[in-house]
């Protein structure tokens, strides 16, 4: 019977079979950096300025070497291998030693941090989108990272009050994708049904990686349209924020 359908009607008929099995989410958990937050753009400006500062003409080679650096010890940090306190001014030694500059890397590291925090780099889809889903969902904003920057910048952003609970990895002690985190996360929430959880996010280590070795659904926000790790399977990839909308089944 189907070979006699058309190629249109088969398109319809296993689009509806889709959106049929997608799973009732209640709660919706947001990563900030490059999710919500255009941390690249953000972090481009703050880098030039603190070189600036220190009398060095910014160059594209200076944010890709911090970049790779600032990954690096990212890494390290939700690995376990080393501390929150060490991961703070690591990455502006380090940078700092790769560009052979006589700097004070705390000095450093404090004004791009604070820089950091000033910025308000919202995707333009963010607010759009937080307007259609609030209502609809609870939104929850898990982010790693320093409570001196996500605090100021959330607040600066106007995205603030969107959120049923914001947790900060700075402030609890433990990163993602360490089941502590989640399990912080989920007692603020009054432990929900983990099967009402979406998890959304950038990065496939701590966001999509952690939610799945938690027990939860994940969609991964391939940004740079890369290939990825096969080993971990997000259950569904977006390369747009604003696609979310798709994966719920919901219209613009």
């Amino acid at each position: 019977m189907l070979r006699d359908l058309d190629m249109d009607y088969l398109c319809i008929f296993y689009s509806e079979i889709i959106a049929c099995c997608r799973m009732d989410y209640k709660y919706l958990f947001f990563d900030l950096d490059n999710t919500l937050y255009d941390f690249d753009a953000s972090e481009k400006m703050a880098l030039g300025h603190v070189l600036t500062e220190n009398n060095v003409a910014f160059s594209e080679d200076h944010l890709q070497t911090y970049k790779k650096i600032n990954k690096a010890c990212w890494t390290r940090f939700e690995n376990g291998e080393i501390s929150q306190e060490k991961l703070r001014y690591l990455r502006y030694e380090l940078f700092l030693e790769a560009l052979n500059l006589d700097a004070d890397a705390v000095s450093f590291g404090d004004l791009y941090l604070r820089k950091l925090s000033e910025s308000a780099c919202l995707f333009p889809e963010t607010v759009p989108l937080l307007d259609r889903l609030q209502g609809n969902f609870e939104l929850v904003l898990i982010s790693n990272g320093l409570k001196e920057v996500q605090r100021p910048k959330i607040r600066k952003s106007g995205i603030y009050d969107y959120f049923k609970e914001i947790v900060i990895s700075d402030e609890i002690g433990v990163a993602k994708p360490h089941a502590g985190f989640f399990d912080y996360t989920f007692e603020k929430l009054n432990h929900p049904d983990k099967e009402k959880v979406l998890v959304i996010g950038d990065n496939l280590n701590s966001d999509i990686k952690g939610g799945i070795n938690y027990g939860l659904d994940t969609c991964w926000l391939n940004l740079h349209k890369t290939n990825y790790d096969q080993k971990i399977q997000p259950k569904y990839i977006i390369e747009n924020v604003r696609e979310i909308l798709d994966v719920l089944n919901l219209d613009v």
